[in-house]
């Protein structure tokens, strides 16, 4: 049996990396792409990036190139962490740039990478404003990062690639029938910390104060709010967290509740996952309106304004 146990395992890993192989590149070599890009975009020198031919470039979903999706003030990183998933050539993260007048730049960036090359480049980026009153990279920047955001997990305690997909999709399901009678619960813990634009809306605050995690859907906060065009691009099993891509709208007929449903946004959304729960939210978010089409195929969800 314990033969059998060890042929198995050997397999797998033997499968594991003839993919890394196929993509060319593993964990270590994903963040050193993503170091590239941040190096090049604090220098301002896009044509150091090693893009693939023909490169997928969005920036706040237009697409472009990569020049455009740099700006000549950033000039620092002082905040970062990285997800990857070395089978597919998939790394992203959460970044803020301090720009050469002091202030802060919100960023997540997904890449993807085969044969040593980048392929895709996808940036959410958001300056103080552009997501309303959402908005203190400050926490982030003076307070130590999360551990739950750059360890791995022991292999026995690792949720598989489809459970942590579906605890994200949880949260998704709970913000769009919260208020109704389909609400269903999200898979959140009672002290789940978030962080919007760094602002921390949930957890225990830097004051000391609480805000339970699930509170919001609980008592259908965010009514009416309808999330479309949803992906799940980047899966990191070894750090268990999951980026989801995803537009925030209303629902046809339906109106503003709040402040919280009362603008359009382009979301990057990191959920990371214990044992199929989810324990820390970042998100990056940049008002979009719901009338411009997406320029990445959606993977799951309903249409815009759909139910």
């Amino acid at each position: 049996m314990k033969t059998i146990v060890k042929i198995a395992a050997g397999a797998c890993l033997i499968m594991s990396v003839q993919a890394i192989a196929q993509i060319g590149c593993d964990r270590t070599c994903l963040e050193g792409h993503m170091t590239t890009y941040y190096n090049a975009l604090n220098a301002n020198m896009p044509n150091v990036v090693p893009l693939a031919a023909n490169a997928k470039i969005s920036d706040n979903n237009n697409l472009v190139s990569l020049r455009d999706a740099f700006w000549a003030d950033a000039e620092e990183v002082v905040y970062r962490w990285d997800i990857a998933n070395p089978r597919l050539g998939d790394v992203a993260g959460e970044a803020v740039i301090r720009n050469s007048d002091g202030s802060y730049t919100m960023i997540a960036v997904r890449l993807k990478v085969a044969d040593n090359a980048i392929t895709e480049v996808e940036v959410v980026r958001a300056n103080q404003g552009d997501a309303d009153r959402l908005w203190g990279p400050e926490r982030l920047v003076d307070h130590p990062l999360s551990v739950n955001l750059n360890k791995s997990i022991r292999i026995a305690d690792r949720d598989s690639y489809y459970r942590l997909i579906a605890a994200a999709e949880s949260y998704w399901r709970a913000f769009q029938t919260n208020g109704t009678e389909e609400y269903h619960q999200a898979d959140l813990l009672y002290d789940t910390l978030r962080f919007e634009n760094g602002l921390q809306t949930t957890g225990l605050m830097v004051d000391g104060s609480f805000r339970s995690a699930p509170d919001g859907f609980d008592t259908g906060r965010f009514i009416g709010r309808n999330l479309w065009d949803r992906r799940y691009p980047v899966v990191d099993e070894e750090r268990g967290i999951v980026l989801s891509m995803v537009r925030f709208g209303l629902k046809d007929g339906m109106e503003s509740q709040s402040v919280a449903t009362s603008n359009d946004r382009l979301v990057a959304e990191f959920f990371q996952v214990k044992n199929g729960m989810i324990q820390e939210v970042h998100a990056v978010l940049y008002n979009l309106p719901d009338a411009v089409p997406s320029v990445w195929e959606a993977e799951y969800g309903p249409g815009r304004g759909g139910w």
